[in-house]
């Protein structure tokens, strides 16, 4: 089940470069960074988290940002997506981050699953 909105994640071509620009332009302060892997920033007043991920060549820097959805158990979600016939990729962690998943909704669009963060 899904209990909360995560995050949106945003792919970027350059992490440092994005993470300087979202604090200094729009007030964002950095809870977690591990370039060139992953960054993870907070905007307080907005009780706002955007995570940056490098493009890595996709193609996906500039086309738009990555919806996540928050659920307790990631794997329960991941079979009962399935189960309705979702292509849902395999629970994964990149450098220390909680278990995510991605799929795609009707219209082609990626949205992600994520653990509850541990930052």
């Amino acid at each position: 089940m899904l209990t909360a909105f995560s995050h949106v994640m945003m792919y970027v071509n350059d992490l440092d470069r994005a993470a300087k620009w979202y604090q200094s332009v729009l007030g964002f302060r950095v809870k977690f960074l591990a370039s060139p892997h992953y960054g993870s920033l907070m905007h307080d007043g907005m009780k706002f988290r955007l995570d940056l991920h490098p493009d890595n060549g996709k193609g996906r820097a500039g086309v738009g940002p990555q919806i996540y959805f928050v659920t307790d158990d990631i794997d329960a979600e991941v079979k009962r997506l399935r189960s309705a016939g979702v292509k849902v990729d395999d629970p994964r962690s990149e450098s220390g981050s909680p278990r995510f998943a991605g799929f795609h909704d009707s219209e082609g669009n990626e949205l992600g699953l994520t653990e509850p963060s541990k930052w």
